[in-house]
Parts: structure tokens; sequence; C-alpha cells
């Protein structure tokens, strides 16, 4: 399965790499959001930010949250419509496209309730 991220700049020196994108292929039996998330595949690749706080909100091509990372926490937070089937978020042409938006240094667990 091929998966194309997104993500926000986090400051004006980082807009100079936008966009910041990344296409992974990812072995077939990954059946849910969640499974997904749970390689920290999203994780691996933001930057890390001074502080050691940061929250972010992993969204599905239509805007739908998926789920809540945050730098401070161990492993991202699964949100109810992350918890579906992975295949449901392909595009036409099997592509799930998944953007990470950057929530500054709100809590995460405020985020997340909010979300959720």
């Amino acid at each position: 399965m091929r998966i194309h991220l997104t993500r926000d700049s986090v400051a004006a020196g980082d807009d100079v790499d936008a966009p910041h994108h990344a296409t992974v292929d990812l072995p077939d039996g990954l059946d849910t959001p969640a499974a997904l998330l749970a390689l920290d595949l999203p994780r691996i690749w933001l930057p890390q930010i001074g502080g050691g706080r940061a929250t972010w909100v992993v969204r599905a091509a239509d805007g739908t949250p998926l789920a809540v990372l945050a730098q401070q926490w161990p492993h991202p937070r699964p949100l109810p419509a992350g918890r579906g089937p992975l295949a449901g978020l392909a595009g036409p042409d099997g592509t799930v496209r998944l953007h990470v938006e950057y929530r500054l240094q709100r809590d995460p667990d405020a985020e997340y309730e909010r979300l959720g």
C-alpha cells in the first residue's frame, strides 16, 4: 500500500524545505490507520520541536482527524475514525493520503478530547 504524507511547516526557517511530503510503500496487512500509526511513520518524519513539546493531528485527505501525536507521548493515540479500515482512506489510485497538522505546543490531551 502506498502512503503519501504531507505536513505543516513549524517555523519560517522550516519553510525553506516546503512543501513537506514523503511517499512510502508499506507491506500489505496493515488494515487500520491505527496499525499504520503504530509504526510511528509520521513521528519519524516530523521535526523535533525545541522544548520537547509539540502536538500534531493526523488527518485523512478529507480532513477527518485520525489520531493525535505528541512529541512527549511514546505512541500516537488513534481517534475513533482512525480505527476503521485503512483501505477506506485510499483514493481512486489506491494511495492513502494523510496530512499531519501542527498544533503548536497545545495540550495534546485537550486536543484528543476535543477531536474525540
